[in-house]
């Protein structure tokens, strides 16, 4: 046990698993919240009620810090992380949790490439391999989906994009800054943001009393599935830790199917099954070589 809590890629994996919780909670949330409020909104609500418990943590914890080395990196992270949010929580609000959820798995084959060019990270036939099989399943998982494809999923697919770019300037902070202080930097940075988008799309509610529970879930499940991203992302590669997120993909089916009434297809299930193999393999592989 000892030996396998050494390994800093499996240390980044549970990392990555206390992140598919938070973000499938998240997901949740975010979903019933929107049958009344924007995804700007949903934003809003994030970012002021996120800024309150950093800064409520920041007094009240010992040698807490928030304070940033690289502001120019901030903001670009977080230019491309409002970009992928905004999308992500709006196709939220128009699409199944699955089809979602399986378009944004395209994530990992972005993050490795922008890795590979930018960060010079190691990419080996086994990474390219899980990425493939990655791919596949969730290409078998949407092709009955025929339906969606479209305008929708091409913004989805965008959000995507945005976050494997936002998650790669995401490691670079956690060299110089604390989780702490990335956390609060994205939310002071993105609330001008989502309160523009807020205004030009008309939706600013205040009668919020009833969905504060909600709102305060919403944001302590966000702060933690950063932090487990940060955490995982400070140890590991990214394009070893980032893949093992197509785990969520078949806990978000069952989700949908028990919770929503969305229809689980044979192809749902073969293509879940396709990635957990090949989240077993290639752990099991990367495990052996360390």
């Amino acid at each position: 046990m000892h030996k396998i809590l050494r390994n800093d890629n499996i240390r980044g994996a549970i990392w990555m698993l206390g992140f598919i919780i938070n973000i499938t909670i998240m997901a949740i949330s975010i979903k019933e919240l929107s049958v009344k409020y924007s995804s700007f909104e949903i934003q809003n609500f994030r970012n002021i009620f996120g800024i309150i418990i950093i800064l409520s943590i920041y007094l009240f914890k010992n040698n807490a810090q928030i304070r940033t080395y690289q502001i120019k990196t901030n903001l670009i992270r977080n230019i491309f992380h409002f970009i992928g949010q905004s999308a992500w929580t709006w196709g939220l609000t128009v699409l199944p949790l699955a089809v979602v959820f399986s378009i944004e798995f395209t994530m990992p084959i972005w993050a490795a490439i922008i890795s590979l060019i930018i960060f010079k990270e190691k990419i080996t036939l086994n990474k390219i391999f899980f990425l493939i099989i990655g791919l596949l399943g969730t290409w078998i998982i949407l092709m009955p989906d025929s339906k969606y494809l479209g305008l929708y999923n091409i913004v989805v697919l965008c959000s995507a994009i945005t976050y494997a770019i936002a998650h790669n300037f995401t490691k670079k902070l956690t060299n110089t800054d604390s989780i702490l202080s990335i956390l609060f930097f994205m939310s002071i940075i993105q609330l001008p943001f989502s309160l523009i988008g807020s205004l030009i799309v008309g939706n600013l509610h205040y009668d919020i009393i009833k969905e504060v529970p909600l709102i305060i879930m919403l944001t302590i499940t966000s702060l933690l599935a950063h932090y487990c991203l940060s955490s995982a992302l400070k140890i590991s590669e990214a394009s070893i830790v980032l893949p093992i997120d197509y785990i969520r993909l078949p806990l978000i089916l069952l989700i949908g199917w028990y919770f929503y009434g969305e229809v689980i297809t044979s192809n749902t299930l073969i293509g879940s099954l396709l990635i957990i193999i090949g989240v077993i393999v290639f752990l099991n592989k990367d495990y052996n070589k360390k």
